[in-house]
């Protein structure tokens, strides 16, 4: 059992420099992703400042299209009350000629109510875009930094992949594939030693995750039987010649 043992620390000391090699570019590769969802809501956000900017102008447009149509009905009634031939003619022409006036005043000053309400959703939208760049920017950055690292570390990434292999052959395939399928879990780490709780009492736990090892554990790690894992973690458990200390 001591072979095995030192075969897989072999093995997780070159799954552990792996890890941290993937653990790098996958945090590159995060970073990447959380940029472009913020680039998603950003541009979710220009859509909206859009769209609602579009409607303004619509409304725009409608509203002066209506004071046009006031001011012609203004100039129409000028007209009739140069014309007109009675006294209460020419009060009825001139309060209508007042009612048009007042409500095209009320047009005029809704117009510029909505353009100064699309200027500041268009300043909005400027301010968005630039957002926008910006990530643009973050994004294309990081895509570099990643790049850059993959070709940095192809080299030591293929030495240690052919180490592993090299380690892995020396294991036998039962006890390799329960290392690989809890080192995949915590990252490279596919055993760790027990840990003695208190050091006048046969009491252990695992190292990795703290919790309780039985004694009849313990003793199988002693003798060498078998090899034993975890019981929460799944690591597999081994005994150092110092005790180990808790996390």
């Amino acid at each position: 059992m001591g072979g095995l043992i030192e075969a897989l620390h072999r093995l997780q000391d070159v799954e552990l420099q792996l890890a941290r090699l993937r653990g790098e570019e996958e945090a590159k590769a995060r970073r990447i992703k959380t940029h472009t969802r913020q680039l998603r809501k950003i541009e979710d956000r220009i859509h909206e400042a859009e769209v609602n900017i579009h409607e303004r102008q619509r409304q725009i447009d409608l509203a002066t299209l209506d004071a046009a149509t006031k001011e012609q009905a203004v100039a129409k009634h000028r007209e009739a009350l140069s014309k007109a031939k009675t006294n209460k003619e020419y009060a009825a022409i001139l309060l209508a000629l007042n009612t048009e006036k007042a409500d095209s005043a009320k047009i005029e000053s809704h117009v510029l109510e909505l353009m100064e309400r699309n200027q500041a959703l268009m300043k909005g939208k400027e301010q968005t875009e630039e957002e926008r760049a910006q990530i643009l920017d973050r994004i294309a950055s990081i895509k570099q930094e990643l790049e850059a690292y993959r070709g940095e570390t192809q080299a030591e990434r293929e030495r240690l992949e052919t180490k592993r292999e090299e380690c892995a052959d020396s294991i036998p395939p039962s006890a390799l594939s329960k290392f690989n399928r809890v080192a995949e879990r915590h990252e490279g780490e596919g055993m760790v030693p027990v840990a003695r709780i208190h050091p006048k009492r046969e009491e252990y736990a695992c190292s990795g995750c703290n919790m309780t090892v039985t004694l009849e554990v313990v003793s199988s790690l002693k003798t060498g039987e078998e090899l034993q894992s975890c019981k929460v973690c799944g690591r597999l458990l081994y005994i150092e010649d110092e005790p180990a200390k808790l996390r």
